[in-house]
C-alpha cells in the first residue's frame, strides 16, 4: 500500500508537468507534509544557476510565518558562501548526499555556524540532502585554484527540513524525506529550465520579442508590420578606436556605449532588438490605449537624452582613467516596420526591418554630418510637443526625395 512518501512523489511528478511556480509547489509540499504528520517547520530549496548574474535561486517556507519567500543570489555572494563552512557547501564534497543533524546536541550545533542559529529559533532536528545533476560547468573560474572542485559540483538542488519536534525527526521521517528528494529535484530542474528559457529569451530578444517567441512566432514567414518609435544609435570613431585600443580596452568602450544608450531605452520602456556590431536599434512599440503614439515618441525621446546624461557620467569617469570618450549620435523615427522572424530554417532573427528602419539609420548618420546629436524625422516631430530645431531637407542614400529632420537638444528648454 502507498505511504504518504510515495503519494506525495506522484504529486511532485505531476507539479513538474503543471505551470505552477516551484514555489506554489514547494508550500504545497510543505502543506502536505504536515498534514500527514511530518513534524515540518522550515523548508528550503536552492538551485544553482547558469546565469551571467544570477548564481543560486532559493525558496524558503517557514511555518511559524506561513511565508514562502523566493530570492535570486548573485554569483557574487555565492562565491562567498563557498568560501565557508556550511551544509550546502559541503553537499556534494567527496560523495557527501545527505547531513543530518540534531540540534540539541551541542556537539552538532557546532558543526555549523547557521545550526547556532537555527537552534536559537528552537530548530531541534536538521536533515539536507543534495543532488547533482545537469552539465557540468566551471562557473566560478575566479575562485582559488583549491577551491574550484567545490565549486565544479555546485550544480543541481540542495534541500533542508528542520523540525521543532522534542525529539527531532524520526527516522522513518528522515529516510521518507530522503525518498523525496529526486522528485523535488525534477520539479526544480523543469522550472529552473522554464526561467532559464524566459530570461535568455528576454536577455537576447528584449522582453516583448521573447515573449512572442514562446507565445508560437517562431516560423521564419511568421512577420506583421507594428507601428513603433524608432530609436536608431551608432557610436562615432568606433573604427578608429578599434585601431587605436587594444581589444579588451575597445569592448570596454563598445559595452560603455551600450551602457548608457541600451539601459536608457529599457528604463523608458523600450524594446532593445539588436546590437549592431557598435551600433543600436531599438522600438517603442505603440498599442491604442496603453502605448499611445504620442506617449511613445516622447518616451523615445526622453530615453535619447538620458543616454547623452549617462555617457556624459561616464565620460568624466573615463577622462580620469586616462579612457577615450564615447561619443555617439541617435535618430528618432516613427511608422510601420516589419517585426518577426527573418533568416533562414536553422538561424532565425527575431527582428524589425523596412523602409522606416533603413530611414532612421539615414538620419543617424547625419548627426555627423549635421553636428546634432539627437535627430529626428518631421513625423516623429510631429507627435512630441517640444518644437525642435528645423534643418534644412537633406538628400540621403537610397531615398528618392531630400528629407527633413528636426534637431533636439540634449537637455530641454
Amino acid at each position: 500500500m502507498a505511504d504518504l512518501f510515495d503519494t506525495t512523489i506522484d504529486w511532485l511528478l505531476a507539479q513538474a508537468l503543471s505551470d505552477d511556480p516551484l514555489s506554489v509547489t514547494v508550500q504545497g509540499l510543505a502543506t502536505r507534509l504536515l498534514d500527514g504528520g511530518v513534524p515540518l517547520a522550515r523548508l528550503s530549496l536552492g538551485r544553482a544557476l547558469l546565469h551571467p548574474v544570477i548564481g543560486l535561486l532559493n525558496i524558503q517556507w517557514d511555518r511559524d510565518s506561513g511565508d514562502i519567500k523566493s530570492e535570486a543570489v548573485p554569483r557574487a555572494s555565492v562565491l562567498a558562501e563557498l568560501e565557508v563552512k556550511n551544509p550546502f557547501t559541503d553537499l556534494g564534497e567527496d560523495g557527501v548526499t545527505s547531513i543530518i543533524a540534531n540540534l540539541k546536541d551541542p556537539a552538532d550545533v557546532a558543526r555549523y555556524a547557521i545550526f547556532g542559529k537555527l537552534a536559537a529559533q528552537g530548530i531541534t532536528g536538521y536533515a539536507a540532502f543534495g543532488l547533482i545533476y545537469g552539465r557540468k560547468q566551471k562557473l566560478f573560474f575566479e575562485m582559488p585554484q583549491h577551491q574550484r572542485g567545490r565549486s565544479e559540483n555546485f550544480r543541481g538542488a540542495s534541500l533542508s527540513f528542520a523540525t521543532k519536534r522534542f525529539s527531532g525527526f524520526s527516522q522513518s521521517d528522515l529516510e521518507g524525506l530522503e525518498r523525496l528528494v529526486p522528485a523535488i529535484c525534477v520539479c526544480a530542474r523543469v522550472d529552473t529550465d522554464r526561467f532559464m528559457v524566459n530570461d535568455v529569451l528576454e536577455t537576447y530578444l528584449g522582453r516583448v520579442s521573447g515573449n512572442r517567441v514562446l507565445t508560437g512566432q517562431i516560423d521564419r514567414n511568421d512577420l506583421q508590420q507594428i507601428e513603433c518609435a524608432l530609436f536608431y544609435s551608432d557610436m562615432h570613431a568606433s573604427l578608429a578606436l578599434s585601431q587605436q585600443l587594444d581589444a579588451q580596452t575597445y569592448l570596454d568602450t563598445v559595452n560603455a556605449y551600450f551602457d548608457c544608450t541600451a539601459n536608457a531605452v529599457l528604463d523608458h520602456g523600450g524594446e532593445v532588438l539588436k546590437f549592431i556590431g557598435d551600433g543600436i536599434l531599438a522600438i517603442f512599440p505603440i498599442e491604442p490605449g496603453t502605448r499611445p503614439r504620442d506617449n511613445m515618441c516622447t518616451a523615445a525621446l526622453a530615453a535619447a537624452r538620458e543616454a547623452f546624461a549617462r555617457a556624459d557620467h561616464a565620460n568624466t569617469l573615463r577622462g580620469d582613467q586616462k579612457l577615450p570618450p564615447v561619443n555617439f549620435g541617435v535618430a528618432l523615427h516613427v511608422g510601420e516596420v516589419i517585426y518577426g522572424n527573418v533568416g533562414i530554417e536553422k538561424r532565425l532573427d527575431f527582428t524589425a526591418t523596412g523602409p522606416q528602419v533603413g530611414l532612421a539609420a539615414r538620419i543617424e548618420g547625419l548627426t555627423r554630418t549635421l553636428n546634432a546629436p539627437i535627430l529626428a524625422s518631421e513625423a516623429f516631430a510631429a507627435h512630441v510637443s517640444e518644437t525642435g530645431t528645423i534643418h534644412p531637407a537633406q538628400q540621403v542614400r537610397s531615398f528618392d526625395q531630400p528629407i527633413t529632420v528636426v534637431g533636439y537638444p540634449l537637455n530641454p528648454s
